[in-house]
């Protein structure tokens, strides 16, 4: 079981936004589960921002007004006889709270608190912000949704929030008829999981080794033939280049269970291995060492196979343990050298 602290952790920095894991200091209160967390730090972070003041911005209008406002609509005045009751129709902007990101953050603070695992001092505490949030639209969010919010530099912060409502939309099932709702443990879900554990490895040392360039890398394959646009393509999950000349290469992959089974019998995972030589044998005119990297709460790895020039790494990284901890088991994993490495292994993979 990882626990609730460290997945908090392994969200600030798989979204990038580590300057926001000081919003909750989770390892001072008590959070039951995922929902209460993701919960207590949306309506945290909402109420930083109504002290703050909510982002506005113009929005067209259309509405009766006594005088002259903006734009008139002279047709529809004359046609509704709205000048003889000292009225006119008309257009104009006005800057308003009603916007698709507080509508995205209202609207999930609505859906969470229907959670019936919820604490209950954190529903009232919901419903009190709720009612700070009434010139605010509930909307349908969609997968796409999100994707419309344009993100500037006056309204960043809303950033790490709005990964909080997506990671509930995904997650978060309410019922057409009941309107009951449920939340999925996504930590159960393997795709949801290699994704959050992939993006926190590789930020992760873009954050804490400054001095290395850290990004996926499209390598070619070393071929030659007349049609090269049929072969797939080949993207590290992580690359990592050091300032000693070494490179890294990373697969950050995740599984309920470590190593696989075959007849009783447990090996590493074969399509990762393949993977990863072939990442390591298309290297262009540089030597590079390869890492499969998978969590665990239970059994710990740390092998080295060599092939020719080519060296492969089979590294695990407990969750279940203190977070300094797991921060320094990071760069131990970065550090270590072939000739360092305290379990060697000569088996046939």
């Amino acid at each position: 079981m990882i626990p609730i602290e460290n997945i908090y952790f392994l969200l600030c920095y798989a979204w990038n936004r580590l300057e926001e894991k000081d919003l909750l200091n989770v390892s001072t209160i008590e959070v039951p589960d995922l929902p209460n967390l993701l919960a207590k730090v949306l309506l945290k972070g909402i109420k930083v921002l109504i002290n703050r003041g909510l982002d506005k911005q113009y929005i067209a209008e259309q509405n009766h007004y006594q005088g002259i406002k903006g734009r008139v609509d002279f047709n529809y005045s004359l046609r509704k006889n709205l000048f003889q009751q000292g009225l006119a129709m008309c257009e104009f902007d006005e800057l308003s709270v009603n916007i698709l990101p507080n509508q995205i953050l209202k609207t999930s603070l609505q859906n969470v608190v229907k959670l019936p695992t919820l604490d209950r001092k954190l529903k009232r505490d919901i419903q009190s912000v709720l009612y700070q949030l009434t010139d605010i639209d509930v909307i349908e969010i969609r997968n796409d949704t999100f994707a419309s919010v344009q993100i500037h530099r006056n309204n960043q912060y809303y950033l790490f929030l709005l990964n909080i409502c997506e990671l509930l939309h995904q997650n978060l099932s309410i019922h057409e008829k009941t309107g009951e709702v449920k939340f999925k443990d996504f930590l159960r879900d393997e795709r949801q999981m290699a994704r959050l554990f992939e993006e926190f490895v590789r930020n992760f040392y873009k954050i804490e080794v400054p001095e290395a360039k850290v990004f996926r890398e499209d390598l070619h394959w070393q071929f030659t033939g007349e049609q090269m646009q049929f072969l797939p393509k080949m993207q590290t999950d992580i690359s990592i280049k050091l300032p000693s000349n070494r490179k890294i290469i990373i697969d950050a992959k995740y599984y309920s269970e470590t190593l696989q089974h075959f007849y009783d019998v447990e090996k590493i995972h074969s399509r990762n291995l393949y993977q990863m030589f072939a990442y390591l044998k298309n290297q262009p005119n540089q030597q590079a060492e390869g890492i499969l990297l998978y969590p665990t709460v239970q059994k710990s790895l740390s092998l080295t196979y060599t092939f020719e020039e080519h060296q492969i790494r089979v590294e695990t990284l407990n969750l279940n343990q203190p977070w300094m901890e797991i921060k320094r088991d990071l760069l131990l994993i970065l550090d270590r050298k072939s000739s360092e490495l305290e379990i060697r292994s000569t088996e046939n993979i």
